[in-house]
């Protein structure tokens, strides 16, 4: 099953859950609120963690090719 959210906006929105729990915690909100907070963003992480994954976007670099590309002595494959 396909979400339906762009992985873009999956990131945005997981990160302002996040974001959204740690300033609820510097400004002394309610502990309940604090708690749920904090399960969403678990929640919104794994589910972030997931669309990256099964994200079908692809490429046809490879790690060796573009490993330390800006350092010709330390590459990989020595090119």
């Amino acid at each position: 099953m396909r979400c339906f959210l762009k992985l873009n906006s999956v990131i945005i929105l997981a990160t302002s859950v996040a974001a959204t729990y740690l300033i609820a915690i510097s400004l002394n909100v309610r502990l309940e609120w604090v708690y749920a907070l904090y399960g969403l963003s678990v929640g919104a992480c794994i589910w972030m963690t997931l669309s990256i994954l099964t994200d079908p976007w692809s490429t046809a670099k490879t790690f060796d090719d573009y490993f330390y590309q800006d350092r010709p002595d330390i590459r990989r494959v020595g090119k």
